[in-house]
């Protein structure tokens, strides 16, 4: 059971990251991972029940993330929808045409919001798989995510190179003339990448019984390649966040490996590996990035804009929202004559602004809770010995705190690809014990206060 269940998630994962990287409702190719992925959550379900009753809050964050979009999709007595907040206008609607208003559901477009909570199951499928695996199923999913992060990378030169109209590019709304890997967007493949720098790290030192060569040796040729395809986004998220999560992966991740080598080599090292990775970045987009932040003045970015029409659109819906998935819609309804964009507006590029304005305050409290959870956990992390496990706990960590610190100003959660990947992340946090496992440690604790009572 555990090996189908292993392969199963495998495919999940694989299929995720090839065909979920659109950011559209409704795309076909989202279809073949959410199906798939309802296959595992049957089967990785019973697994993790176990190990989730020992984690309350676990449960409880998992069952609010399901149950909201299912309360969104309940249909209400015209008397109670007339009253929500933002309904008015359809209700006056309804009223001039002379039709007679039915059982509404809160959501204004009930068919989005279930496609929104059929977007969550990869990622809550792969949470609960991950969860009864023991450390090395772990580290070969990992390996799996890494090479499918390396293959991406001579992809998304060839996209590059092909420019414009090059066969390539797998989706039809795409940034064309970048490298997008299996993205449609530059920015989200961009923090694939970088999100893969501390799972890497992760990965290939706690598999250095199979290497010939120095664990570290082989992280540095990983990381370049992967830096290489950051350097072909033309994203300045791709600079900032890939930056920092290379100081982080080497604080927290590489720190042992590091001190064996010595201060003076690191420093030599490090600095023939950023001329390296700096030269062929320098051909192949690094210089257009940064010639981005010289030119363009963030201010007059169309996403200051954007977040300000979002933001009115919030206060009129809060503070149930407007239904999950409903944002393209509801963001026309509320867009200033004079902020019209030539081309369509389908995210806030703000994800923290378009929960509240989907969710409303009940999105609010979930967010909140995980970031609460979050800075609670990283600490307790942080402060324990570096064992596998733990390593494996911090790379999660790490890209959980990048992709949040990234959906400020951007959605990367919106793909199904990155939204799995956070769900191996959060799977990481937990030990991976089976439900034997958990009893037996279940009854050991009761047998050490018994005794100690005695």
């Amino acid at each position: 059971m555990k090996t189908i269940l292993f392969w199963l998630c495998s495919a999940v994962i694989a299929v995720a990251l090839l065909f979920g990287g659109g950011t559209r409702q409704g795309l076909v190719s989202d279809a073949l991972p959410q199906t798939l992925s309802l296959l595992l959550f049957a089967f990785a379900l019973p697994g993790a029940i176990p190990l989730l009753r020992s984690k309350p809050w676990a449960l409880a964050f998992l069952i609010g993330i399901l149950f909201l979009p299912v309360l969104q999709a309940v249909p209400l007595p015209p008397f109670v929808w007339r009253v929500l907040p933002g309904r008015q206008v359809i209700s006056d609607t309804y009223a001039i045409a002379g039709i007679d208003m039915s059982w509404r559901p809160l959501s204004l477009i009930p068919g989005a919001t279930w496609r929104a909570f059929l977007f969550l199951f990869p990622a809550i499928a792969v949470f609960l798989s991950v969860l009864s695996f023991e450390r090395q199923a772990r580290q070969w999913l990992l390996l799996l995510i890494l090479a499918i992060a390396i293959v991406c990378v001579p992809v998304a030169m060839l996209q590059v190179v092909g420019g414009d109209g090059s066969p390539l590019y797998f989706f039809e709304i795409t940034n064309v003339g970048k490298g997008v890997g299996f993205f449609a967007n530059a920015n989200h493949f961009a923090a694939f990448q970088y999100a893969m720098l501390p799972l890497a790290a992760c990965a290939i030192m706690d598999m250095r019984e199979r290497f010939v060569l120095p664990p570290l040796a082989i992280f540095g040729g990983v990381a370049a390649v992967l830096l290489m395809g950051l350097s072909l986004t033309g994203s300045r998220s791709a600079v900032l966040l890939g930056g920092l999560s290379t100081i982080l992966t080497a604080m927290f991740l590489l720190r042992p490996e590091i001190s064996k080598i010595g201060r003076r080599r690191v420093l030599w090292l490090a600095a023939a590996f950023a001329v390296v990775v700096g030269l062929f970045a320098s051909g192949m987009g690094l210089l257009a990035i940064l010639q981005r932040f010289d030119k363009q003045d963030i201010a007059e970015d169309a996403r200051w804009v954007i977040a300000a029409n979002t933001w009115n659109a919030i206060r009129i819906y809060f503070p149930f929202g407007s239904g999950f998935g409903t944002f393209p819609d509801v963001y026309q309804l509320h867009e200033r004559l004079q902020d019209v964009f030539p081309p369509f507006v389908n995210r806030a590029h703000d994800d923290v602004l378009e929960v509240l304005l989907e969710g409303g305050v009940f999105s609010l409290c979930l967010l909140a809770s995980f970031v609460v959870w979050l800075c609670l956990h990283t600490a307790t992390v942080l402060g324990q010995d570096l064992t596998p496990e733990t390593r494996q706990a911090r790379a999660g960590i790490i890209v959980l705190w990048l992709f949040l610190l990234h959906s400020f100003w951007d959605y990367p959660l919106r793909t199904i690809a990155l939204s799995t990947v956070v769900g191996v992340c959060m799977a990481l946090q937990f030990r991976g014990q089976s439900a034997g496992g958990i009893q037996s440690a279940s009854l050991r604790s009761r047998r050490r206060k018994q005794s100690s009572t005695q």
